[in-house]
C-alpha cells in the first residue's frame, strides 16, 4: 500500500489552504504497487466470473489476512464455503437479510470476498438511511436542520477573512441554515471636478457623518457603519433617524466633494478585525449553490445592524438575486399565524429568519430609556423596517428572555439562545421539561458562546436531545462538535426527521440499554505525518461512545494498544473495546467516534491522523470496513480512482434492549 502523506501547510503561509479549499479538496499520494498483486488479479478474475461492474478493491495484506480468517470461520470444516453457509453469514453475522450474488454451490475465498465487499449493506460499517428519516410530509419544526454560525468567516472570530465562497462551501456540504450579519456599507464617491478636493474623496462615511452631526447641532456620533451611539440630551429636538442623517450627509457633501454613490450593505462580524464582504456578493453565492444538488429549503438567519435605508436595500437585493427562490408570501392553504408548512411544500425555497415589527419594541424602548437617562455609551441595533420584517413568514425571530418566554404559541416563532444560557436552563428540571415541550411544536436555535474566539464548537448532541432543531456550528473548525454534526447529517440533505418522542403531540421518549463491543482488527493506508516514516509510525485507535450520561464521571472512552506502520495489524492482541450495560440511550441521538492517533512520546498532544464518527443506530454489526476521514478537510481519505484508501477493519457486536 502507498503512504498518504498528511500535508501540513500551515508552515507555508503562501500555500495555506483556505476554508473552502479544505472543505472541497484534498491532496493524496498516488497508489503504488506494493498492494498484493496476486490478490488483485484474483479479484479481477472473480469480477469477470460474477459479470460485475465494480472496480477491484485495493486492500492491504493486513486486511486480507483477517478477511481470510472470516471466510474460514464462515465455512467451518468444509473446504469451500457452501451457499447455505454464505447466506447464514450474511444474515446472522452481518445482519443482512437479502443480498445480490450468483447462486453457486460453493465459493472460493476470492468469490466470497467479492460478493461481500461489493455489497455496501454487508461491507460498510454505516447503515444506509432509513426511508422514514427522509419523509418530507411533517411540519418543518419536526426536523433537525444542519446549521452554520457566522457562515461568512473562514477562520477565527476576531481577525479572519470573510468571504462569499464560505457560503458555497457549507451549502455544498449539506448545510441548510446559514447566518448573515448585515451592516451599513460605506458609500463610494465619484471624482470631484475640483482638483483641490482630491484629498477629500477617501474620507470615510463615519467621519463625514460625525461632522454632519456636529454641523447640525446634534451630539449623535457614528462609531462604525451600522453602529450608532446615542449622545442626544433628552430635550434635544434633533431626529435620530439614520435615514434623515444620510439625507443630511448627501446634502452637505455633494456640493463640495462630488456625488456619493448609493452604498450597499456589507456582511461583517461587527466589533472585530475580520474583513467585510458585500451583501450582494453573498446573495449571489447562495443563489449559485443553493439548489444545485439539494432541493430542500434554506433558512437564512439575518442579524441586522443596518439602518432603515440599508434594510430596504437588503430587501431589494434579496428579491433581485433570489428571484423565484425567495419565499415572499405565505401559502394560501397555510396561514403563518395558525400553522407551519410541511417540508415538502418548501422545495427550492429560501426562508428569511428575522424579527418582525412587534418584536422590535424592546429594542426601541431600550434606546429611548438610554436617551432619557443620558447614557452616552448605550448601543442598540436599529429596529427592523416593514419591508424586511414582512419576509419573516414561517421563520420569525422572537426575543428570548428566560423559560417564561417558552409560553409563546405563534407557529412561526424561533428562539435563538446562547449555549451557556441553554445549558444553565436545562440544568433545572422544570425549565428542561418546558424546553422539551416547546421544541416538539416550535423552533429553537442554539449558537456558540462569544468566548469561542477560536471558532470552536459546543457539543451539539446536548441540544438535540432536548429537541433543538438548529445547533449553529462553526464549520471552518474541525473538532468534536463538527465531527458529531457530520455524523448526524451524513447522507442526508441537511434535514432529518426527529426520532419517536420528539415529534409534535408526542410526550414519551423511548430509551434503551446498549451493550457494545468493538474489536479493531487492522488498518490500511493510515496517513503518515509530513516528515515522518511509515515504518516508524505508531498507530492506536481511540473509540468514544457519545450518549446521555447519567453522571459526568462515567468514562465512555476506550483505546487500543499502539501498532506499527501505516498498515497496523492488531492480530496479536485484538481485544474488544467494551461499553456494557449503558442505559438511557436514544440510538438516533447517540454516536460512536473513532480517532486514529499517533501517541506522543511525552504523553501530551497526540497527533490526530484520521477519524470517523457514526450515529449509533447506523453502526452495523458484524465484520465491517470503516472509511476514515481527513483531520482537516473532513473529507474521505481516498485514492485516485475513487477507492477509499484509509480504512479500519473492525468487528462490531451490538445488543440493544
Amino acid at each position: 500500500m502507498s503512504c498518504i502523506p498528511f500535508r501540513r501547510t500551515a508552515k507555508k503561509k503562501k500555500e495555506k489552504p483556505s476554508f473552502m479549499r479544505r472543505m472541497t479538496t484534498m491532496k493524496i499520494a498516488s497508489p503504488s504497487q506494493p498492494t498484493s498483486a496476486l490478490f488483485m488479479a484474483s479479484l479481477v478474475s472473480s469480477a469477470q466470473v460474477f459479470n460485475a461492474t465494480h472496480k477491484p478493491m485495493y486492500i492491504h495484506d493486513a486486511f486480507k489476512k483477517h478477511a481470510v480468517r472470516v471466510w474460514k470461520e464462515a465455512r467451518g470444516s468444509d473446504k469451500l464455503l457452501t451457499h447455505e453457509k454464505l447466506l447464514h453469514f450474511f444474515k446472522t453475522t452481518q445482519g443482512v437479510t437479502t443480498t445480490a450474488f450468483p447462486d453457486k454451490d460453493v465459493y472460493t475465498f476470492e468469490e466470497f470476498f467479492w460478493a461481500w465487499s461489493s455489497n455496501k449493506a454487508a461491507w460498510n460499517a454505516v447503515r444506509p438511511l432509513d426511508p422514514t428519516e427522509t419523509d418530507l410530509s411533517y411540519p418543518i419544526s419536526n426536523y433537525f436542520i444542519s446549521s452554520s454560525h457566522n457562515t461568512y468567516l473562514e477562520g477565527n472570530q476576531l481577525s479572519s477573512k470573510s468571504s462569499a465562497e464560505a457560503y458555497k462551501a457549507v451549502l455544498r456540504n449539506g448545510c441548510r441554515c446559514i447566518e448573515i450579519d448585515v451592516w451599513n456599507g460605506a458609500p463610494s464617491r465619484s471624482p470631484s471636478k475640483s482638483p483641490h478636493e482630491e484629498h477629500r474623496r477617501h474620507i470615510s462615511n463615519v467621519s463625514a457623518m460625525s461632522r454632519t452631526s456636529v454641523r447640525h447641532g446634534s451630539t449623535l456620533s457614528v462609531d462604525q457603519p451600522g453602529l450608532y451611539t446615542m449622545r442626544t440630551p433628552r430635550d434635544s429636538g434633533t431626529s435620530l433617524d439614520p435615514k434623515e442623517l444620510n439625507d443630511r450627509l448627501d446634502r452637505s457633501t455633494s456640493s463640495s466633494s462630488g456625488s456619493i454613490k448609493r452604498a450597499e450593505p456589507i456582511v461583517h462580524h461587527h466589533g472585530t478585525m475580520t474583513t467585510t464582504v458585500p451583501f450582494r456578493e453573498v446573495c449571489k453565492a447562495v443563489r449559485e449553490e443553493a439548489f444545485v444538488t439539494n432541493h430542500l429549503p434554506i433558512i437564512v438567519s439575518l442579524e441586522v445592524g443596518a439602518d432603515r435605508d440599508q434594510q430596504e436595500m437588503m430587501v431589494e437585493i434579496m428579491k433581485e438575486e433570489w428571484a423565484g427562490l425567495l419565499l415572499e408570501e405565505p401559502f394560501e392553504d397555510c396561514d403563518h399565524l395558525k400553522q407551519q408548512p410541511r417540508l415538502e411544500q418548501l422545495r427550492d425555497k429560501i426562508l428569511i429568519k428575522v424579527k418582525r415589527l412587534d418584536d422590535c419594541n424592546g429594542e426601541i424602548q431600550e434606546a429611548q430609556r438610554g436617551r432619557s437617562l443620558n447614557v452616552s455609551s448605550l448601543r442598540s441595533k436599529p429596529p427592523i423596517c416593514e419591508m424586511l420584517a414582512a419576509l419573516a413568514i414561517y421563520t420569525r425571530s422572537e426575543h428570548f428572555d428566560d423559560a417564561n418566554s417558552l409560553s409563546s404559541t405563534t407557529p412561526s416563532h424561533i428562539f435563538s439562545v446562547n449555549e451557556d444560557k441553554f445549558l444553565d436552563m436545562i440544568s433545572q428540571d422544570k425549565a428542561r421539561l418546558k424546553i422539551m415541550d416547546h421544541n416538539r411544536q416550535y423552533f429553537m436555535r442554539i449558537y456558540p458562546k462569544g468566548l469561542r474566539f477560536d471558532s470552536s464548537n459546543p457539543d451539539p448532541t446536548i441540544p438535540w436531545r432536548r429537541g433543538v432543531q438548529m445547533v449553529a456550528m462553526n464549520w471552518q473548525k474541525t473538532d468534536e462538535g463538527t465531527m458529531l454534526n457530520d455524523a448526524m447529517f451524513a447522507d442526508t440533505n441537511g434535514w432529518i426527521l426527529k426520532p419517536t418522542g420528539f415529534l409534535t403531540n408526542q410526550d414519551e421518549i423511548p430509551t434503551k440499554t446498549v451493550d457494545l463491543r468493538i474489536t479493531v482488527l487492522a488498518g490500511q493506508a493510515i496517513p503518515v505525518p509530513e516528515g515522518g516514516q511509515a515504518k516508524k509510525l505508531r498507530t492506536r485507535v481511540k473509540v468514544e461512545l457519545h450518549v446521555e450520561k447519567p453522571n459526568k464521571a462515567l468514562d465512555l472512552t476506550r483505546t487500543t494498544q499502539p501498532q506499527s506502520t501505516e498498515n497496523p495489524d492488531w492480530e496479536r492482541n485484538p481485544y474488544p473495546l467494551e461499553f456494557l450495560n449503558v442505559g438511557g440511550v436514544v440510538e438516533e441521538l447517540s454516536f460512536v467516534r473513532f480517532k486514529v492517533e499517533e501517541p506522543s512520546s511525552s504523553g501530551f498532544g497526540n497527533e490526530l491522523l484520521a477519524w470517523a464518527c457514526i450515529r449509533l443506530d447506523r453502526l452495523q454489526r458484524g465484520y465491517r470496513c470503516l472509511d476514515l476521514y481527513h483531520p482537516l478537510t473532513r473529507r474521505p481519505l481516498r485514492r485516485h480512482g475513487g477507492h477509499s484508501a484509509s480504512q479500519l477493519f473492525i468487528k462490531v457486536e451490538k445488543n440493544v434492549r
